[in-house]
């Protein structure tokens, strides 16, 4: 072999490793580029999925106080309470509140007049009927601030009653704060069951 074939050799030799070297170089920059693209989609992911989880934490909180602030098909969880007079049996819508709430929805007002019907009829006919209104709250807060929150609601009762033509010495109120639920699982509808005004009629 001349020098001159020598030369050619040794360049095209040169060429083929340069280029080798290169690709090899462009396939570990990809790969590395690839792993950080991964990692980066891995990390979103991840981020994007605690977040979709506190959402859904918050979401479900407030659900509670808008699904109990409006007046929409409440029949549901409305409760009632038995109580027998003279032998005559009288049904009353016990009263829900909104979570944390005090106030009486429109439907509540309804019910509140409807139960202030029956009420009149019985104490008329029976003067030393008392009624018993008994405050209930969910689980949520603390005991104390609960008790309070029951007594606020049968005094919101009391009220409605008073407005009706019902004597206010007629009436007792109590409240039982979170001690008397009607409902113990761990639901937004079970809580609604258990904010509530239970009415007792005692002869």
């Amino acid at each position: 072999m001349n020098k001159m074939n020598i030369k050619i050799f040794t360049s095209v030799l040169m060429v083929g490793l340069l280029a080798g070297c290169a690709s090899k170089s462009e396939n570990v920059k990809f790969d590395n580029e690839k792993q950080n693209t991964e990692t980066k989609v891995d990390k979103r992911i991840t981020k994007i999925k605690t977040k979709d989880a506190v959402v859904v934490e918050k979401m479900e909180s407030s659900s509670i106080s808008q699904s109990n602030s409006n007046s929409t098909n409440t029949n549901s969880y409305i409760n009632s309470v038995t109580s027998v007079i003279n032998g005559e049996t009288i049904v009353l819508s016990s009263i829900h509140f909104g979570f944390d709430q005090y106030k009486l929805v429109n439907e509540m007002v309804t019910l509140s007049n409807e139960n202030a019907s029956k009420i009149n009829v019985v104490t008329t006919n029976n003067s030393n009927v008392k009624i018993k209104l008994e405050g209930n709250c969910d689980e949520w807060g603390t005991d104390e601030y609960n008790y309070a929150l029951g007594l606020k609601r049968t005094k919101t009762v009391k009220n409605a009653l008073v407005k009706s033509g019902i004597s206010s010495d007629s009436i007792v109120v109590v409240s039982y704060g979170e001690s008397n639920p009607l409902c113990t699982e761990q639901t937004a509808k079970c809580w609604k069951q258990n904010r509530r005004v239970d009415y007792k009629l005692l002869p």
